[in-house]
């Protein structure tokens, strides 16, 4: 149990990193957090423009009762995975799950 919540404090402190407190050209970034199912989301939304309403996930992670860190989402350019490796993660608990799994194999990380 310990180390699931020391890898929650690990998603949540590492995106809100990526939650701005004033909008930037009209677009918010929220941080979603179901720490019962264990997903946590930096959502963005707002208007582009007076006609153009974008709403989209940036990044969303799952955390497994079983201690494993699914990276569902990464539309950012950098390194999610490591950034957690760095904040006390397990290389061998960090799946990339946007891979197929035959690609899984060479990264570095956990399969599954």
């Amino acid at each position: 149990m310990e180390k699931l919540t020391q890898y929650r404090e690990a998603i949540v402190g590492l995106l809100k990193q990526y939650v701005h407190s004033q909008p930037q050209n009209n677009i918010e970034e929220h941080l979603l957090t179901d720490f019962e199912h264990g997903h946590f989301q930096v959502l963005r939304s707002g208007w582009a423009d007076k006609d153009t309403f974008r709403l989209g996930i940036l990044i969303h992670i799952q955390l497994k009762p079983t201690g494993k860190v699914w990276i569902l989402a990464n539309w950012t350019e950098d390194d999610i995975a490591n950034a957690l490796v760095e904040q006390g993660v397990e290389r061998n608990d960090i799946v990339l799950g946007f891979q197929p799994e035959f690609i899984r194999s060479y990264s570095g990380y956990a399969v599954a």
